[in-house]
């Protein structure tokens, strides 16, 4: 399930291959100077912090991958969170946004029946993780 603050509509796009995308839904430039984007599995939070310079363009899309998933660090739209080995390997997987005020904006929750299917709450059907 999904939590978006509405006068922040920026959200978590789907986790395939390795990668949150975030998605800025307005009509103006989004700095991300500040924000953060973590991983909430159990006891352990993994926080990524969006480097300094980090913008989205209207409708643009960023993608932040996994440090496992080979991808090119390529900013501003393709950003590496080094430490973090997978967004989605753990059974019970959350993922917060927070802009530069510490506020979480947008997140996302999902609790896994294998590996790679996850019903999310409030949800009795299984579907992968996008």
């Amino acid at each position: 399930s999904s939590g978006i603050n509405a006068e922040w509509p920026l959200r978590p796009g789907s986790i395939e291959h390795d990668y949150v995308g975030i998605t800025n839904m307005t009509e103006k430039d989004q700095t991300m100077k500040g924000w953060t984007i973590a991983k909430v599995s159990g006891e352990e939070t993994l926080e990524y912090k969006f480097p300094a310079k980090a913008v989205i363009g209207p409708g643009q899309t960023l993608k932040v991958y996994s440090g496992g998933a080979g991808a090119t660090h390529n900013p501003p739209l393709s950003l590496v969170f080094k430490k973090l080995d997978a967004w989605s390997n753990t059974m019970d997987l959350e993922i917060v946004l927070r802009n530069s005020d510490g506020v979480v904006v947008s997140s996302y929750k999902a609790k896994a029946e294998t590996s790679t299917e996850y019903l999310e709450e409030g949800d009795q059907r299984a579907c992968s993780v996008m």
